[in-house]
């Protein structure tokens, strides 16, 4: 190979002892090694400043660091390559990936804006994490930002640590009166993949335009799918050169939501009110943008689902509770029913005066029996209360018997509660709130969920299934829904799962429509 010109960086690398040890050696004299050296050297220098002026001694100096390319010895290298460390190893990736995986990784890899939509539970953080690592690895990138809901930073960082242990990734904390351009550029010097919420960068995208991240993956794309709010009309400023949402909400149902979307990947040839083109035209533009894999497709023998609802009655302090209730808003009521349904779905999980639960009381059965088999269980909730009277009775009977994971959790908390649920032996049931727990989490250790209330987006409530129901579950699921008699929760749900009314519908009926009303109250 010719000598790279005068007064050039140089790489080699030179086997060293024992044990598949090298020696990256940089200079300024000798040929480089290939493009892959060539351009670890050239980082090497520009991610860290105190190199070249070592250089600059003497021409005949070299600088030697020792590291192992053995898989399981990433984070053992000197700490200055950790950042070229991906330019080192062979640019080959062995991932133990399924096959309609890596179809999904080469696909990301052929395209620089993209949808990636499969199914929950089919590993699109996994394949993207995957991708992430070959861009890297051919020197196809030197930044990379990943937006997430916020309560998946945690389950995020563990990911990429697990499928990439040569990127050094790191959780962006700043805030408004801190963060400048000097930040972030110190941020992408120290790591491959940093980690921020849509919460925290809403007000500083304008930070980055100057100097934006090769790649950016947004997970939970729907979030981004309504142009008004801030989170998108942030995203659109940014000219990262790739560009990679992730969701597992079928967006291409909806044209407006995927208008929107298709906005953001290629803004020249999409633009949101594209949605007026209608659904099919829609789809047909946006079929080379789009990879969506379902479960049925790909994976056929994931293990069989049994879904059953199970009616209880209310307790006696419920039906007082509940009957007082509605009589009071027969009395007092001038329209606006949201807030009574909310109450009367409350008293149905559990009597505020005394506790008293028909459904905590299944529950409790229903954990003992998949105790028994020697099955963990997830419990869902979207109300907070009924968790924490669960876990106190859980709690008296066996100690070790649960873990809750909530909103009003620091992080780290939330991260440790997911983490005993899935590897103490005696902790047989994860208490998680549906709001929380319904994004980004694998619980395959459990194979019974119960419903303890529903959420009225009946999509919220699968995504809560395909926690447990995704990649390495071997066993049948049973998931129980639990809904009480002669209530709103039995005359409601099966609207809604039928899609006779949908969500938005519904919040509209209870401020408008008092004749629905009346009807689901009737007793």
């Amino acid at each position: 190979m010719a000598p790279s010109p005068k007064g050039m960086l140089h790489a080699s690398i030179v086997h060293h002892g024992p044990h598949s040890q090298f020696n990256l050696r940089l200079s300024k004299r000798g040929a480089a090694s290939g493009r892959r050296l060539t351009r670890a050297a050239e980082s090497l220098s520009k991610w860290d400043g105190a190199i070249d002026p070592q250089l600059r001694l003497s021409l005949s100096q070299s600088l030697s660091w020792s590291f192992d390319p053995r898989p399981g010895h990433e984070r053992n290298c000197d700490r200055r390559l950790r950042r070229v460390l991906p330019l080192l190893l062979p640019p080959g990736v062995r991932d133990n990936l399924y096959p309609f995986q890596r179809v999904g990784v080469a696909w990301l890899l052929r395209h620089h804006r993209a949808i990636l939509a499969d199914d929950m539970g089919l590993g699109k953080t996994v394949q993207v994490i995957a991708a992430i690592r070959r861009l890297y690895r051919y020197g196809r990138i030197e930044s990379c930002l990943i937006i997430v809901p916020r309560t998946l930073l945690a389950n995020w960082l563990a990911e990429t640590d697990r499928w990439a242990p040569e990127l050094v990734t790191e959780r962006l904390e700043f805030t408004n009166r801190t963060f400048t351009p000097m930040h972030w550029r110190g941020a992408i010097a120290r790591a491959h993949v940093l980690l921020a919420s849509y919460e925290n960068l809403r007000g500083l995208w304008d930070d980055l335009q100057g100097q934006p991240p090769d790649l950016i993956v947004a997970d939970e794309a729907h979030r981004l799918r309504k142009s008004e709010s801030l989170a998108h009309q942030a995203m659109g400023r940014i000219a990262a050169p790739r560009l990679w949402a992730l969701t597992g909400t079928p967006v291409e149902r909806d044209a407006q939501d995927l208008a929107c979307l298709l906005s953001l990947l290629d803004p020249h040839r999409f633009a949101i009110d594209d949605h007026r083109h209608g659904l099919d035209s829609l789809r047909a533009r946006a079929r080379p943008y789009l990879l969506r894999r379902t479960k049925g497709l790909v994976l056929p023998e994931l293990p069989a689902v049994t879904e059953r609802v199970e009616t209880v009655d209310l307790l006696p302090a419920q039906r007082t509770a509940y009957n007082l209730a509605v009589a009071e808003s027969q009395r007092t009521a001038k329209g606006g029913y949201l807030a009574l349904f909310n109450r009367l779905r409350s008293i149905c999980d559990l009597d505020p005066e005394s506790g008293d639960s028909s459904k905590i009381d299944r529950a409790i059965e229903l954990i003992d029996d998949a105790i028994a088999d020697g099955c963990k269980t997830v419990l869902f909730s979207y109300m907070l209360e009924p968790l924490r009277r669960l876990q106190r009775r859980l709690l008296s009977a066996d100690g070790n018997a649960s873990a809750l994971l909530t909103g009003e959790q620091p992080l780290d908390q939330r991260k440790s509660s997911v983490e005993r649920f899935k590897t103490h032996p005696n902790c047989w049931v994860l208490l998680a709130s549906t709001r929380v727990a319904s994004e980004g989490l694998t619980l395959t250790e459990a194979n019974r969920v119960i419903f303890l209330n529903r959420w009225w987006n009946p999509s919220t409530n699968s995504q809560a299934v395909d926690r447990v129901v995704r990649i390495g579950q071997t066993r049948p699921v049973s998931v129980h829904y639990l809904t009480c008699a002669n209530t709103v929760e039995d005359r409601l749900q099966p609207l809604l799962d039928r899609k006779e009314l949908t969500f938005e519908q519904l919040i509209d009926a209870l401020q408008h429509r008092p004749e629905l009303v009346r009807e689901l109250l009737t007793t």
